[in-house]
């Protein structure tokens, strides 16, 4: 891309984790929230093996682009229709790893490592394709809904199986696409085939597929947010004296199968709440439940330094450690066209609202993001104590 250019099934996941190993650890999860007043709301977080120093990038309309073919031949070429807010990454700073467009179609990219494989070079194609990395640049920039998504998917371009060149490998990712309808659907290459999944739960999470997600679902079908009462066993009342009775059997790790199962009841559980920006605050909530705190994942690579975090920087690219942190989370507010950003140590939300943002300026711009934990110091507000 150019600016001016989710018990037994568990075994059968251990047995593939070995197709994973020359990829990177990634955790991350995406579910979305409607507000009492209809609006819509993305929430997802950020994981992943070293960090991404991300930022917020501004695509302009009018912004072309050229995609990327097999062997670093130019792709597809085209230029913009909607402007764009999104996150992307220092190792690929034109790359949309998670944003939203002006028309409220959002987009998510998520690791799913072992399983994806995109369509098969075809030199005959090389103008329509583009690699797996520049599908939320393409999406997001020329379509306003998920049915024209999914028809450019369709006819359009050719998402071709390629090395990422920051990575020098393929980039295993599937997409969350999600418009201001509030429609949904999972889009997954295996196999070389595209694979289109609705997704009227908006939940993603990482490998397996998602429909191996959607029917582990019915294990936890028990689950409830409603306590359970005592039981009387013979002549003995055994008392419940906690909270969270109803949750019992809800997986806590940090898998891709357990994140898939809480973020599918959370996300459904959650209390409606009155105002998007209400929602963008349960949702922050909700994403707490799923953040990886520094040292939560450890890896089993001993050839590390400090503030490595997965990248082995005596190396040329990146190689796999089992060590994520949850480097951010955002909510993008597809009704109100506003997206939320909270950072590992910037716990501050920030926002940026699409529109105030001139979408005719042209030239890509990007929007530094607070990594800073800096609490603030209320001592000197103390009021003096009411009483009657």
């Amino acid at each position: 891309m150019r600016n001016n250019r989710l018990f037994c099934c568990v075994l059968t996941l251990a047995a593939l984790l070995p197709l994973a190993i020359h990829t990177f650890a990634a955790a991350c999860t995406a579910f979305q929230i409607r507000a009492k007043d209809g609006s819509i709301i993305y929430f997802r977080s950020m994981e992943f093996g070293f960090p991404f120093n991300s930022k917020v990038l501004v695509i302009p309309r009018g912004t072309e682009f050229v995609g990327t073919a097999p062997d670093g031949k130019p792709g597809l070429r085209w230029t913009s229709t909607y402007g764009i807010v999104g996150l992307n990454a220092d190792v690929a700073p034109n790359l949309v790893a998670d944003g939203q467009n002006e028309k409220g179609l959002a987009f998510g990219m998520l690791y799913l490592p072992g399983y994806a494989k995109f369509l098969a070079p075809d030199p005959a194609s090389n103008d329509r394709a583009i690699g797996s990395w520049e599908a939320g640049g393409y999406l997001l920039s020329t379509c306003a809904t998920v049915d024209e998504a999914l028809t450019a998917l369709r006819e359009k371009v050719r998402i071709v199986e390629q090395q990422f060149p920051a990575f020098k490998m393929p980039l295993p990712v599937h997409y969350w696409i999600g418009d201001a309808s509030g429609k949904v659907v999972i889009v997954e290459f295996v196999d070389g085939k595209m694979n289109v999944y609705d997704n009227p739960i908006g939940i993603l999470t990482n490998s397996p597929p998602f429909d191996w997600h959607t029917t582990n679902l019915t294990n936890y079908v028990n689950l409830s947010p409603v306590n359970v009462p005592g039981e009387k066993f013979g002549d003995t009342f055994i008392a419940n004296y906690g909270q969270g009775s109803g949750l019992l059997g809800l997986p806590g790790d940090f898998t891709p199968p357990s994140r898939f199962v809480r973020a599918a009841f959370f996300s459904q559980v959650a209390t409606p709440a009155p105002t998007a920006v209400d929602t963008v605050n349960l949702g922050f909530h909700v994403l707490n439940t799923f953040d990886i705190f520094d040292g939560a994942i450890r890896s089993n690579t001993s050839n590390q330094t400090s503030n490595t975090k997965g990248f082995l920087a005596t190396t040329s690219a990146p190689k796999i450690v089992n060590t994520d942190t949850t480097e951010w989370v955002v909510a993008h507010d597809r009704t109100n066209l506003k997206t939320y950003v909270r950072t590992y140590n910037g716990l501050e939300v920030q926002v940026v609202d699409l529109k105030k943002i001139d979408f005719t300026k042209p030239g890509l711009r990007t929007i530094a993001l607070k990594n800073e934990f800096k609490p603030v110091d209320i001592t000197d507000t103390a009021v003096p104590f009411a009483t009657k």
